[in-house]
């Protein structure tokens, strides 16, 4: 596992010392493989093997996970005090895991746009600056600030496709199954955080049939110390002539009722299940459309650092 960690870590000029660095619980503190050592002026790497460290382990259906965590810790000056901020940084590194395939010819014939030919690399979750124009760098946020998210497929028949997020949550760590979480999209591309009282939270208007972006409200959980975060969606691309459905939207609520952005009454169910099943699914395409879902891909943003004031 090789870190690369910047002096300015937060962007606001304030530089983070080498011996203030180091990865996992203090018991590593010490030990050599877990500190940090200069890597140039401006910079500070960690190298350390993927079991050192106190990383811990893990394995999912399609993937092999070392994870640990990179911990800011400012020494106090000789008065006792410090101006900056003690932060811990979730790090890990994701392996795709083996699998065996029978070498029997099954002749499988696939049409071109099913899903075993699209690549999940298709789909992506960027953070863009404020005036949407370009993909921003920075991972550093404060409170009452807002993240400008764009989530894109950009397959080689992304012309010919149309994004949806299907959900969306906020963790603290990479796991989007761990506690705590929050889940601002829901059900089908419902904005559910846009209910809350004085969210910001919008998709916008499309730029492209296949992206999708959206603002929402900088936040900390409450009564919790971490302030590094993780950001999960749930995204799918479908045929553009497949226009919303109540599975396939992207609603915001304003004014107290919701609205799709592409258009069409399919945002009723928000405050319910929206499903196939749901009045009206098929109001909005011919029946002689297939419904096509070229791939579904979960993508990942993070850590982002989130500070109550800059």
């Amino acid at each position: 596992m090789i870190i690369v960690v910047k002096a300015d870590l937060f962007n606001n000029g304030r530089l983070v010392y080498l011996e203030e660095l180091y990865l996992g619980e203090p018991e590593h503190s010490q030990r050599t493989q877990c500190r940090a050592v200069a890597a140039g002026d401006s910079e500070y790497v960690i190298e350390a093997g993927l079991q050192d460290c106190g990383s811990k382990l893990t394995i999912s259906d399609d993937a092999v996970i070392y994870s640990n965590k990179l911990i800011v810790s400012p020494a106090a000056s000789y008065l006792g005090i410090t101006r900056r901020t003690h932060a811990v940084v979730p790090v890990s590194c994701h392996y795709k895991r083996t699998h065996l395939v029978s070498s029997i010819d099954q002749q499988l014939h696939l049409a071109p746009s099913t899903p075993a030919e699209v690549s999940i690399a298709a789909f992506s979750l960027k953070l863009m600056t404020d005036d949407w124009t370009s993909e921003t760098f920075s991972r550093t946020f404060y409170i009452g600030g807002l993240l400008h998210l764009k989530a894109s497929y950009t397959g080689p028949d992304s012309a010919q496709r149309r994004l949806f997020i299907d959900s969306c949550v906020v963790t603290l760590s990479p796991d989007a199954m761990s506690v705590p979480r929050y889940k601002f999209i829901e059900n089908h591309g419902c904005l559910t955080d846009a209910k809350e009282e004085g969210s910001n939270a919008l998709f916008q208007p499309r730029t492209s049939a296949s992206s999708l972006q959206l603002q929402l409200d900088v936040f900390l959980f409450y009564e919790d110390s971490r302030n590094s975060i993780f950001i999960t969606c749930q995204l799918k691309a479908t045929s553009e002539m497949w226009m919303s459905s109540p599975i396939n939207k992207a609603c915001n609520y304003v004014h107290s009722r919701w609205i799709n952005e592409d258009g069409g009454d399919v945002c009723r169910c928000c405050d319910r299940i929206c499903s196939k099943s749901t009045p009206g699914y098929d109001t909005n395409v011919s029946p002689q459309i297939p419904e096509e879902i070229v791939a579904g891909g979960t993508v990942t943003l993070g850590p982002l650092m989130v500070f109550n004031s800059k």
